[in-house]
């Protein structure tokens, strides 16, 4: 009993010696300096870089379309906003992807040549090449990306508004062949009228 008394006591006095060296040694540690003027580089840094979020976050989504002389397009009344997509265009005399010609249009057809069933086919050769290029391009962009960029076959369709429908229906069954089967087509709307 008397050596268990005893180690009681050495356990106290091990407690009261190390209460002690926790007072002394935070008397020691140094008061915090009162802060005379505010260092707002790193407050600078952080608000431009919430601003970029935001602008990046609020931008706007029109689309920019040279429209040359044999391109008029439809008017409208929509208020629905254009998304970023391959760029297909329709004029009088070619077809376009992503404003590079691949075909040629003449009285609104395209030659048979370059049909892969002839002059009755809906599939245009040069135009399934060029977007199954894209596509290929896309995909790789949404593999890098880690799935950041999704391919989501989205096409904006700009298309003259005296274009045969026959040539718009082969223009979208080549896209949808090349796995473009979600197209937008592109119009005017009063705001865009000069």
């Amino acid at each position: 009993m008397a050596a268990h008394a005893e180690t009681a006591q050495e356990t106290a006095k091990r407690r009261m010696a190390l209460r002690k060296l926790h007072k002394k040694l935070a008397r020691q540690i140094p008061d915090g300096e009162d802060v005379a003027h505010l260092n707002i580089t790193a407050m600078m840094d952080m608000m431009t870089i919430i601003l970029v979020f935001f602008l990046k976050s609020f931008s706007t989504q029109s689309t920019n379309v040279n429209i040359s002389p044999e391109l008029g397009l439809p008017r409208s009344t929509t208020q629905i906003q254009p998304h970023q997509a391959v760029t297909l265009t329709v004029t009088s005399n070619a077809i376009m992807v992503e404003e590079v010609e691949v075909a040629s249009v003449k009285r609104g057809r395209v030659d048979a040549s370059i049909k892969r069933d002839g002059e009755n086919g809906f599939f245009i050769n040069p135009v399934f090449e060029t977007l199954d290029k894209h596509k290929a391009r896309l995909q790789k962009l949404e593999e890098l990306s880690g799935g950041g960029q999704p391919f989501r076959g989205e096409i904006s369709v700009i298309c003259d508004k005296r274009t045969p429908f026959r040539l718009l229906t082969e223009v979208l069954y080549t896209a949808g062949q090349a796995e473009f089967d979600k197209y937008r087509l592109l119009v005017l709307t009063k705001g865009d009228e000069k």
